[in-house]
């Protein structure tokens, strides 16, 4: 889902607790950007976190040796004491561990304290003072662009590092995610209210895991410590705002790592654009592909830049990615001292993802000689395991790890991604299974931990048989059954409608029939848009939503109808026409009145339907260019009209022109199907809007028609067409299509107005009366009330 073009909303922020959302208090109140003037107002010299240093400051820089003290203010409590319960905590938050204990990377503790370089500050304070500073007056935070330019001067103050006391103002500048926060329609706390009441696998596969992810850490142990709630908010929008990706465990340490230095807002922003422009795609979704993909170009990487390195890999059948698959998963925050993590991701946010490759090869660097002394598999694992917390100079790594890759480029990087993605492409079974083409002895041995590791990170482990891919289709046709269920009971379920599923073959031929069924003996009737006051006999007063019966339209301002038995005349413009050519007008469908059918068809029907969509669709041999089921439908359209274009686009013309279809359905469904595909792309291309919502706005459109099952029949029997974008497994290309028409079937039953351009403009769905109807009835003279 593209941020830029997501509908906007006003509503309260909310969070969690087992599962059901609770208004947040005033102490955990989210700071956003665009409520954070205050600390955009303070000069670059000051903190705007409020971070303690505890004034120890030497000519080797401020030490942050105070408990708390290198993390964001809002999230610090006021006496130290309340959290350390008299552990020994370092600045961070983390719990100590004795110093005879050495490092362990879980730990995520260092014996070594945060220090801030002066020289950098005053250099970052010059750069941005001649590159930003436009006037005379001290050069505050708020003069400074959302967007820093990327130019030599600032790639090496990156490498240098970020001050620690400038990193909460700098990385969203240098990432792009406060440039992207601006400049979407819709905000965190909207989004947070998107997805305030939702139930779901992915809900609670957060909520068991918000404890789990640092569980050293005084903000993150318990469920009711100050970070819990900001961890479970950041981590359901951004499942809500990426359902492809839903929740990936890494993402959990990512997000409480970020939310020890910025605020919640704007870690949502900046994990945002992690995902979307600083990762590849496929990153974080259940298949992790694009992840995959990376690893594969790891392990040539190491052959080329540190080939005695891979041939010691290759002598004991090591496969690296069992280690390496979590450092860049977690972008290192799992592996690393927190001291050490943030100065990584200071070259992360500006470079993007080729510093993951350049850190991995510098930590396999520094600990090579370590892991050739190895002589055993298992000795070797070991090695690589604790490679990372052998790191304790940061600036070493940093050095090093830009001096082994500096041949390693951009460029090279992306061909050898899609070489690497064409290859696993290749070797991938239906769910993403890894093959080995070499199995051997050692392989065996250790088959027991890979099956630990893939089931860990992939969710299985070794073959996957016929059995778990029917296992898998059954989840998901039910899922698709739970979400129908739903909108049939927010229906209130009709005990008139028979509300069970027809498999029989006779109901596919009558589809078509009950189409064109039609009663156009009713008279027309209105939804009223707003409250109208009835102050003359000859007036027809209303409250908002009312449904009129319209019974004469021949003066263009105001119309004659009743409400409850009365008549009189009311301005046309208070009321909108309902489409009732085949079905009863219902408020339940309308998203203009009910936002309840926002979430049960754009936020959980679109999704299971996209998910049946996705199941077996063939992946692109170019890595970046991933094939989406919008581009399918599209093919599929135009195959399947194109013998009748000519004829088509003569009957949609003339329609439109004398407005032939305003009394029945007199197009076909292939028909309006075409109709509404070329209607989204002339509203969302031009706002360079997703495939994702095209998706949705054409399911939505299809239960406007009451056809959507036929549409879905349309694309399954298009062979031509599927047997290019499926593969054989599939839903689209199994009888189960049969199957999933039958249940779609159903909420044809039902009445839909949804608005096909929720999701672009963000007044699409508020009622759309128009702001001179005041002026108008005045100088129509209709009312003697207006006067």
């Amino acid at each position: 889902m593209s941020m830029s073009h997501i509908q906007k909303g006003t509503s309260p922020m909310y969070s969690t607790t087992a599962f059901q959302f609770q208004p947040i208090s005033k102490q955990s109140t989210v700071s956003l950007y665009e409520d954070d003037e205050e600390s955009e107002r303070k000069p670059l010299t000051s903190s705007s976190q409020g971070l303690q240093t505890t004034h120890h400051a030497t000519a080797m820089g401020t030490r942050y040796k105070a408990p708390f003290s290198a993390v964001t203010s809002s999230l610090r409590p006021s006496d130290p004491r309340i959290l350390s319960k008299g552990n020994e905590v370092d600045e961070f938050g983390f719990v100590a561990l004795p110093k005879e204990t050495s490092y362990h990377a879980n730990s995520r503790q260092s014996h070594q304290v945060l220090v801030d370089n002066p020289a950098a500050h005053l250099h970052w304070t010059a750069h941005l003072e001649f590159t930003q500073n436009k006037s005379v007056d001290e050069l505050t935070w708020d003069k400074i662009s959302p967007l820093i330019p990327k130019s030599d001067k600032v790639h090496c103050l990156i490498k240098q590092g970020i001050p620690h006391i400038m990193r909460c103002k700098l990385w969203p500048r240098i990432s792009g995610s406060m440039s992207k926060s601006i400049k979407s329609n819709l905000s965190y706390k909207d989004i947070l209210h998107n997805c305030w009441d939702e139930d779901t696998v992915t809900t609670r596969m957060i909520e068991r895991d918000l404890v789990r992810t640092s569980t050293n850490n005084v903000f993150f142990q318990t469920i009711n410590a100050s970070g819990v709630n900001r961890l479970r908010n950041v981590l359901r929008a951004i499942s809500w705002l990426f359902p492809d990706i839903g929740y990936c465990q890494g993402m959990g340490m990512v997000v409480s790592t970020l939310l020890l230095i910025l605020e919640e807002g704007e870690v949502f922003w900046l994990l945002s654009c992690i995902i979307e422009d600083h990762l590849p795609s496929h990153y974080y979704n259940t298949n992790l592909f694009g992840i995959q993909v990376d690893q594969a170009v790891l392990v040539e990487l190491v052959k080329q830049y540190l080939p005695d390195l891979h041939d010691h890999f290759e002598a004991h059948n090591v496969e690296i990615n069992l280690i390496t698959l979590n450092w860049f998963l977690t972008l290192y925050s799992a592996v690393l001292a927190p001291r050490i993590t943030l100065r990584v991701w200071d070259c992360f946010l500006y470079e993007g993802s080729i510093l993951l490759f350049r850190i991995a090869l510098g930590v396999l660097s520094i600990n090579k000689d370590l892991v050739l002394s190895q002589e055993s598999s298992e000795g070797i694992f070991t090695e690589l395991s604790n490679a990372p917390s052998h790191i304790e100079d940061v600036e070493q790594l940093i050095v090093h790890s830009y001096e082994i890759t500096e041949t390693l480029t951009d460029n090279v990087l992306q061909e050898m991604r899609t070489e690497a993605a064409a290859k696993l492409s290749s070797a991938v079974n239906a769910l993403g299974t890894p093959y080995n083409p070499r199995p051997s002895e050692q392989a065996r041995r250790l088959g027991e931990a890979k099956a630990s590791w893939f089931s860990q990170w992939f969710g299985y482990g070794g073959s996957v048989s016929d059995k778990a891919k029917n296992i898998a289709q059954t989840e998901m046709l039910e899922d698709l059954r739970k979400n129908i269920a739903a909108i049939v009971k927010h229906f209130g379920g009709d005990t008139r409608l028979d509300v069970s599923p027809d498999y029989s073959f006779e109901s596919h031929q009558r589809d078509i029939e009950n189409f064109k069924e039609f009663s156009r003996n009713r008279p027309l009737r209105a939804r009223a848009l707003m409250d109208f006051e009835r102050h003359d006999d000859d007036e027809l007063g209303f409250c908002k939503n009312d449904i009129i019966t319209v019974l004469n339209q021949k003066d263009e301002h105001c119309w004659f109808g009743e409400v409850g038995g009365v008549r009189g005349f009311f301005p046309a413009k208070f009321v909108l026409l309902l489409d009732e050519r085949s079905k009863l007008y219902a408020i339940e469908g309308d998203d203009r009145v009910s936002n309840e059918i926002t979430t049960l068809v754009r936020g959980n029907l679109c999704t299971a339907l996209r998910k049946i969509f996705e199941h077996g669709l063939r992946r692109p041999s170019v890595l970046g260019t991933a094939l989406h089921p919008w581009h399918f439908v599209e093919d599929s359209i135009d195959h399947e009209i194109k013998e009748q274009f000519t004829q088509i686009l003569g009957r949609l013309v003339l329609c439109k022109t004398f407005r032939l279809d305003e009394e029945k359905k007199l197009l076909q469904p292939n028909e309006m199907l075409f109709r509404a595909m070329h209607l989204i792309n002339a509203s969302h291309d031009p706002l360079n809007i997703s495939a994702d919502v095209k998706l949705r706005s054409l399911i939505c459109a299809g239960l406007n028609e009451q056809c959507l099952h036929m549409w879905f029949a349309t694309f399954c029997q298009c062979t031509e067409v599927t047997e290019r974008w499926y593969a054989p497994w599939s839903f689209i290309r199994s009888p189960a299509w049969f199957q999933i028409k039958c249940e779609l079937r159903l909420l044809s039953k039902y009445a839909f107005n949804l608005s096909l351009d929720y999701e672009v403009n963000p007044s699409s769905h508020t009622e759309p009366v128009k702001q001179d109807v005041q002026d108008m009835l005045i100088k129509h003279h209709l009312f003697s009330w207006m006067s």
